[in-house]
C-alpha cells in the first residue's frame, strides 16, 4: 500500500480525442477530462510527477532508438499493446499517405492506420514539449501495460483491458496499492454519465500510482540509458520500482 506522504503524482491518458488525468495526493485524489495537455501541466505545474501514456522523444531515423522492442520481449504474452511510434516527420505530416512516405524514407517501414491514428496526439505533446521546454524530460511517458506488470510480480496482465474481467482483474491489482482505486473509477462514471468505457481512466490511475511508488522507491526507465531525440527528449517509459 501507498506509503508517501504529501505527494501529488498525476497519470494522464488519451480518452476519445481528449485526455483524461488522475492527480493522487495523500487525502485525496482528482479525475478530470481536458482538452489539451497545456491544461493539464497548466493545472498540475507542481506535481511531484507526472506520466502520460503517448509516446515522447520522437525518432527521426533508424539510428535514433526507442523502448518498444524492449518493451516487447518484457511484456511476455502482451507484446501487441506495444505500437510502433511513427517517425516525428511522419507525425507531422499532412495525412495518412504523407505520413506513409515518411516513415517509409526515414524507418524503411510503411505506417499502420492503428500508429497513426495516434498521430494528432503526439503531436500535440510534442508542440507542446517544444513550445514549453520547461516540461522537457519533466512530463514523462509510461505505458499502463509496464506498470501493471511491474505491480504485478513481474507478470503481464492478459486479459483484454476494454472487457469487464480484464478492467477487474487490473482493479485488483491497483487496490493492493491504493485502496480507493474504485473511488476514482465511480466518480469519473459520476462526472461523465454518458461514458462507460473506464479503460482510459484505469491507465490514467496506475501511471498515477506508479508515481507514487516511483518517490516511494526511485523511478526506473527503460531502456535504463535511454537516448535523447533532437530535441533532447529522453525516449524512454518510465515506472516506479517495485523490485
Amino acid at each position: 500500500m501507498i506509503k508517501s506522504k504529501n505527494y501529488k503524482c498525476v497519470g494522464i491518458d488519451v480518452c476519445k480525442g481528449k485526455w483524461v488525468a488522475v492527480a493522487l495526493m495523500e487525502k485525496s485524489f482528482e479525475v478530470n477530462k481536458f482538452n489539451s495537455i497545456e491544461e493539464i501541466c497548466d493545472k498540475y505545474e507542481n506535481a511531484d510527477s507526472i506520466i502520460i501514456d503517448i509516446p515522447i522523444g520522437l525518432p527521426e531515423n533508424i539510428d535514433h532508438i526507442r523502448p518498444e522492442v524492449e518493451a516487447r520481449k518484457y511484456l511476455k504474452g502482451k507484446a501487441s499493446s506495444i505500437f510502433n511510434v511513427p517517425c516525428r516527420q511522419a507525425v507531422y505530416s499532412e495525412n495518412y499517405t504523407k505520413a506513409i512516405e515518411e516513415n517509409k524514407a526515414n524507418f524503411k517501414v510503411s505506417l499502420s492506420p492503428l500508429s497513426y491514428a495516434i498521430c494528432k496526439k503526439i503531436r500535440e505533446v510534442d508542440e507542446f514539449l517544444n513550445k514549453v521546454p520547461k516540461w522537457k524530460n519533466k512530463l514523462l511517458e509510461g505505458h499502463p501495460e509496464i506498470c501493471f506488470s511491474k505491480l504485478n510480480n513481474g507478470q503481464a496482465v492478459l486479459e483484454n483491458k476494454t472487457k469487464p474481467e480484464g478492467q477487474q482483474r487490473r482493479l485488483e491489482i491497483l487496490k493492493r496499492y491504493y485502496n480507493e482505486s474504485d473511488l476514482v473509477i465511480d466518480k469519473y462514471l459520476k462526472d461523465v454519465p454518458t461514458r462507460k468505457k473506464i479503460d482510459d481512466v484505469i491507465d490514467a490511475l496506475v501511471l498515477a500510482v506508479s508515481g507514487v511508488i516511483g518517490l516511494e522507491n526511485k523511478f526506473e526507465t527503460m531502456p535504463k540509458e535511454p537516448m535523447k531525440d533532437r530535441r533532447g527528449i529522453k525516449m524512454q517509459m518510465t515506472y516506479g520500482k517495485i523490485f
